[in-house]
């Protein structure tokens, strides 16, 4: 199990949104007013956490609860509050947003490198660690959260990219243009390996 980390578990967060002037008490009794207020309330919880601060980000807590012959290489790690970029578009309960406005991501693991026995491929070994890393993740206030790289461990043919198997586990991209891609391979449009790569988060959360 990782540390703990003592200095986020005294972070009060608040959820705010740009609709918080408008809830004071109101009569609904419109139609037009009664679908607002629907519209509202389904707003309000799609969006992502609003923090009081700017924590500190957190990397390198590494993970060694994975135990399984089966894997010749099995990396993961506790990561918090490191920033989205630009470029990246992680779902909202994947992300907060710090006091200076900045989308943030929540804690998370970090499943940075996952290699396989040859002998033990295609046997459930790595959808078997997946699940165990979601309660790994739930267990340490991470709610499920998992993002890892999807790319070609090697540059040798050997060694494919595995993103179709981390497609069928339950991660998707963070790229929407990626997903679309993938689509079209699972469809048999395009070859498994024109599968892209990209940062993928775990979608079963």
């Amino acid at each position: 199990m990782i540390e703990k980390i003592t200095s986020f578990s005294n972070i009060k967060t608040k959820a705010l949104t740009k609709f918080h002037s408008i809830t004071k008490p109101i009569r609904f009794d419109m139609p037009i007013l009664k679908e607002l207020k629907q519209d509202i309330i389904e707003l309000k919880q799609g969006m992502p956490e609003v923090l009081l601060n700017n924590p500190k980000i957190v990397e390198g807590k590494y993970i060694n609860a994975i135990e399984d012959k089966r894997f010749s290489l099995f990396g993961a790690e506790y990561r918090a509050y490191n920033y989205e970029g630009y470029s990246n578009k992680f779902p909202n309960n994947y992300v907060c947003i710090d006091s200076n406005g900045d989308r943030r991501l929540k804690p998370h693991i970090y499943l940075h490198i996952v290699k396989i026995k040859p002998e033990f491929a295609r046997q459930g070994a790595y959808k078997n660690a997946v699940k165990r890393l979601y309660e790994i993740s739930k267990d340490e206030g991470c709610e499920g959260r998992i993002i890892l790289y999807s790319g070609k461990l090697f540059e040798d043919n050997s060694f494919p990219n595995p993103a179709l198997t981390h497609w069928k586990c339950g991660f998707r991209f963070v790229e929407e243009e990626n997903n679309k891609i993938m689509e079209r391979v699972l469809s048999g449009e395009l070859k498994p390996e024109d599968a892209p790569m990209g940062l993928m988060y775990y979608s079963l959360v």
